[in-house]
């Protein structure tokens, strides 16, 4: 968007309008499309245009700005009439009027040399505090401060969070107020990770009181994850990280949370109620119309899902497939025996959070956070009381397998290996 009368029209003011107008409807702009704040889908994609239609607008008037330093001042030489000269008598001034002037020039020459030696120092110190910032060392810190803070929010310990922020902001926002509005933030994006993209840039902040501070810029990827493999949503921001005397702290500028953390919940209630509705539909589209069991869509959903919670959490996890056939020929027997054991498994299943597949006598089942051995035991009972449920007319001919695969520890699921489990029984997940 390098066009300029582009750039006036994306900030909503008149072509030529002054610096002042541009950042007053920049700021509204920001106010009403940050992504943190408005529940526009596209809020992401205008906020990238506003930036870039800013910058450019405030580039043009820094050149104009510059372009007027370069032009020397021409004005036009005045013309008077001639005039005689006054001719008056010089008049010597007396020792004590002489030795006054002495006085206030000597006192007016030592105040001008004390003010340049107060802004050498003031300079001095500048210079001091931007070779610290600027050092490679200072960065370290302050990646290390930034590394600290994120590594609190990922693992939901706010309150350490706290301890990185800087100065500036703790004076503005106590530790409740922030814990708050952390926990807003989590319960409308669960999912979110921090991560630090790379190096840093040179940055200076003046906030309230025209209080300037150097910092450092990181760039931040923020990811979240809906529970599969190719739903992961990138977006990257900047972060600050302010120099106060030494120290580091991550810098938010917010003087009040409060009402941040009302709008967060009020989103967060918006989306709770939209999704109820939605988890609903998806349950009983989901489900197996006569074994009350889950069909094949609504269990690659849920396979989905706790996968990426075993990789992020880690525990026990094993995958079960069973198999259940009658050897008789009438296709009515096998139906008959197939119906029998979904009404034992889902009757077994049904008090519990175990999910499961009922399908052409083929059964799969996700046990959360059993081993192998607990999870065996539990397939044995089953097979055990499908035969006996079925009676001994159904049972003595039926042909029941099963196949498994677990994971502890480090040891991670992945859907792959779930897909060779079950076809071994001609299913495909």
């Amino acid at each position: 968007m390098g066009n300029l009368l582009e750039s006036y029209k994306v900030l909503g003011v008149k072509m030529g309008a002054g610096m002042a107008d541009i950042t007053t409807s920049y700021r509204q702009l920001c106010r009403r499309y940050h992504p943190d704040i408005s529940e526009d889908p596209d809020a992401e994609e205008q906020m990238k245009q506003i930036n870039i239609a800013y910058t450019v607008l405030r580039e043009k008037f820094r050149r104009e700005a510059a372009f007027r330093e370069r032009q020397p001042i021409t004005r036009p030489a005045r013309r008077y009439p001639a005039t005689e000269p006054k001719t008056e008598p010089k008049r010597q001034p007396s020792d004590a009027r002489a030795q006054a002037a002495e006085a206030q020039r000597q006192k007016a020459t030592e105040y001008a040399a004390q003010r340049a030696a107060e802004r050498e120092t003031e300079r001095e110190a500048q210079r001091a505090v931007e070779r610290e910032v600027l050092s490679a060392e200072a960065e370290r810190k302050a990646y290390a401060v930034l590394h600290g803070y994120f590594k609190a929010l990922n693992t939901y310990n706010y309150a350490n969070a706290y301890s990185f922020l800087s100065t500036h902001d703790k004076k503005h926002i106590n530790l409740e107020s922030f814990i708050q509005w952390r926990e807003s933030v989590a319960r409308l994006y669960p999912m979110r990770e921090f991560r630090i993209a790379g190096g840093s840039s040179i940055a200076v902040v003046t906030w309230g009181g025209n209080k300037t501070y150097h910092a450092r810029k990181f760039r931040i990827i923020i990811t979240e994850d809906n529970y599969s493999d190719n739903a992961t949503i990138l977006g990257d921001v900047d972060k600050l990280v302010i120099n106060e005397s030494g120290e580091w702290g991550v810098f938010l500028g917010y003087r009040e949370l409060n009402e941040l953390t009302r709008a967060f919940d009020k989103r967060f209630e918006n989306k709770k109620k939209r999704e109820i509705k939605k988890r609903w539909e998806e349950y009983y589209t989901g489900l197996h119309p006569e074994f009350n069991m889950l069909n094949m869509e609504g269990m690659r959903k849920t396979v989905s899902k706790e996968l990426y919670r075993q990789r992020r959490y880690g525990g026990a996890m094993t995958f079960a497939v069973i198999s259940v056939k009658h050897s008789g020929a009438r296709s009515a027997v096998q139906e008959e025996l197939q119906r029998s054991a979904a009404k034992t498994i889902n009757s077994v299943l049904r008090e519990t959070d175990i999910p499961a597949y009922a399908g052409d006598g083929v059964f799969a089942i996700m046990f959360i956070e059993l081993g192998r051995r607990n999870a065996e035991t539990i397939i044995d009972r089953l097979i055990e009381t499908i035969r006996k449920n079925a009676g001994p007319q159904l049972g003595a001919n039926a042909n029941i397998e099963y196949g498994y695969n677990s994971w502890t520890g480090n040891r991670h699921a992945d859907m792959d290996t779930l897909k060779l489990v079950l076809e071994k029984f001609s299913k495909k997940i």
